[in-house]
């Protein structure tokens, strides 16, 4: 059973320096997964457990660790060590996860975390990609954000159609917009204040924050 209060936060091996949030403003379970726990490590962080094959983990490092629980899982395996620890965060009823990814390294790899993503999403699981410079994460019928003017919404569409009801404070409106699946029509709009918000009518919508 999920719990809205219960939070994660996965500490991938392609961990960003720094995160939007600050890595001292972390409010949930840290999740080291595999190589992650070098970031683990270098901000100070307590891992609640690390998962993952350690293929790519300093063993010294690992023993630093000794009495965190270990998720050890074989190299040769039908899933990446990220999509591992967020089966463990979903068994244990996460309601809430972030993963801290840098989203820079192989496209593959990447593309696989967003439809990680996805599948949060449509298990009601409050999910967020977060870098140093974005956050990324999927619309539930409506979204309110706070930022400064100047600021970037992308929406992507992952239904092969989305319509919009409508928006306030995006430079190009949304008021009864269709977005096909195969379209960039969503992408790069722009805060017009310090606040925006929107309704979605149908359709799974991907959403891309860039403060500037």
């Amino acid at each position: 059973m999920l719990c809205a209060d219960k939070s994660a936060w996965l500490i991938t091996n392609h961990a960003p320096q720094l995160i939007l949030s600050g890595y001292d403003n972390i409010d949930g379970d840290i999740i080291a997964v595999d190589a992650g726990l070098q970031s683990v490590y270098e901000h100070r962080l307590s891992p609640t457990v690390i998962i993952g094959d350690m293929d790519s983990l300093d063993p010294a490092l690992l023993h630093k660790y000794r009495d965190v629980p270990l998720q050890r899982h074989a190299s040769r395996k039908n899933a990446t060590d990220t999509e591992l620890a967020l089966d463990w965060c979903t068994e244990k009823g996460y309601g809430r996860i972030v993963i801290c990814n840098d989203m820079q390294g192989r496209f593959d790899h990447c593309l696989a975390i967003v439809q990680n993503l996805l599948d949060l999403y449509r298990k009601g699981i409050d999910a967020t990609i977060e870098s140093e410079k974005q956050r990324i994460f999927f619309i539930r019928e409506s979204l309110s954000l706070e930022g400064k003017k100047g600021d970037l919404l992308s929406l992507v569409a992952y239904s092969p159609t989305v319509r919009f009801v409508g928006s306030i404070g995006l430079e190009y409106p949304l008021q009864e917009l269709v977005i096909q699946q195969q379209q960039s029509r969503g992408i790069s709009n722009v805060f017009e204040r310090d606040e925006m918000s929107l309704k979605v009518a149908e359709g799974e919508v991907l959403a891309i924050y860039t403060p500037l």
